[in-house]
């Protein structure tokens, strides 16, 4: 089921819901026919992120060109207005350079449409990077499940009362909604902790729910507790993880000159590991969409 996010724009308190208000998972949070009643509650439902169904399409008018399977609708072109991005909210600039890429991480400050965008002034190991008027950025963040990006310009960088940058308003914005499953390929060399002892191994692909590994040797074997330790980079911040998994499948794999290929699922991850991991996922999601 596609879902199309709303705006302020598309409910009016005081009448009924012309359809379905959903959450980003397709969850009915009120029926159709329901009222919103007032200002507080409809600020609420847009704090969750709401949504309505597309209208259905027939089977001829959802298949490619080549005529066999339903068209991808994992890119949505939205405004900034309906992704609901608010202060406070961190986000990624990383420059637009041919031959060299930096990443900042600075707090969205505030709005005002259709002008600027304000952000904190991004810095590195402490100290304020210069940053010019003009020079142009990708910026990427997280909603709710939504990943967003969007290409944006300095218009101007202020010292006072504090540091920070004026961005362009973006006319259009991307977004993606990530699954529960979504995985990306990656190569993190990472030890393994098992019951046989120690050994090394290539993470080929990750989700914030497991990933698949590579190695020579077995480094585990089904239903063996192990720890992953590797490090990430999500949003230009190096983070070292270790993180406890369970075995669920070792195999030869034939395609990788025959290594062993092992999978595991995370388990018992603290929130803080969740969302360095769920960051580099949305990140390597996104980056190459724009």
């Amino acid at each position: 089921m596609t879902l199309i996010p709303l705006t302020e724009k598309d409910i009016h308190i005081g009448s009924p819901l012309p359809w379905d208000l959903m959450d980003s998972e397709g969850k009915v949070l009120m029926e159709q026919s329901r009222i919103v009643d007032s200002q507080p509650l409809l600020d609420q439902l847009f704090k969750l992120g709401i949504y309505r169904a597309a209208p259905e399409r027939n089977a001829a008018e959802d298949k490619n060109a080549e005529g066999d399977a339903p068209l991808a609708n994992e890119m949505q072109i939205s405004t900034l207005a309906q992704i609901q991005l608010a202060p406070g909210d961190m986000v990624q600039l990383q420059t637009l350079h041919a031959t060299h890429t930096e990443r900042y991480q600075v707090k969205m400050l505030g709005f005002h449409a259709p002008v600027s965008i304000m952000v904190t002034s991004p810095t590195a190991q402490g100290k304020l990077v210069f940053i010019k008027e003009g020079q142009q950025f990708l910026v990427r963040g997280f909603v709710g499940k939504d990943a967003v990006a969007y290409k944006t310009r300095v218009l101007k960088s202020n010292l006072s009362p504090f540091p920070y940058l004026h961005l362009a308003y973006p006319e259009s914005v991307q977004s993606m909604r990530i699954r529960g499953s979504a995985r990306v390929p990656v190569e993190l060399v990472t030890s393994v902790v098992a019951p046989q002892g120690k050994g090394a191994a290539k993470i080929v692909d990750l989700s914030w729910g497991g990933a698949r590994m590579l190695s020579p040797q077995s480094v585990a074997d089904k239903d063996d507790d192990v720890t992953l330790s590797f490090r990430i980079n999500p949003s230009g911040l190096d983070v070292y993880l270790s993180i406890k998994a369970k075995v669920r499948a070792v195999s030869k794999d034939e395609g990788n000159k025959g290594l062993v290929a092992t999978g595991v699922e995370f388990v018992d991850l603290n929130e803080q590991d969740r969302l360095y991991l769920t960051n580099m996922v949305y990140q390597n999601l996104l980056k190459d969409n724009l």
